[in-house]
């Protein structure tokens, strides 16, 4: 009764992959959407960099008003960078301590296997 012919459902399937960009296989998103891709941190820094240039070319009674503001914006600027350096840094020394943990992990496993064996062929 409300049932739907395969030639029906397969011309469905048809219609919605040529409708919308049709994703390359395994992905969720069309290509086109991913190579536009803007990162938060590009877009703070855009919208920081206009705040300074409209705050420059304010008229000259108000820019002293703005001077600090601008300035407040310039260095919140450079400690947001220093902070990511130093995230970035960080983030490399728990990387490396934790490969160098792993190492001697594996070393130390593999002296014990070594030790059992040699023991246990001594005992036979």
């Amino acid at each position: 009764m409300n049932e739907i012919g395969d030639d029906e459902a397969n011309e469905d399937d048809s219609d919605s992959t040529t409708d919308n960009a049709a994703p390359a296989e395994g992905r969720k998103r069309p290509e086109s959407a991913l190579t536009g891709n803007v990162t938060k941190r590009e877009r703070l820094a855009v919208v920081m960099d206009s705040l300074t240039d409209s705050l420059k070319s304010a008229s000259e009674e108000d820019s002293h008003k703005y001077e600090y503001r601008s300035q407040r914006l310039a260095f919140d600027k450079e400690q947001a960078e220093l902070k990511r350096q130093h995230d970035a840094v960080e983030a490399d020394k728990r990387r490396n301590m934790s490969m160098s943990w792993k190492r001697n992990v594996d070393k130390q496993t593999k002296k014990e296997k070594s030790e059992c064996l040699n023991s246990f062929a001594l005992c036979s």
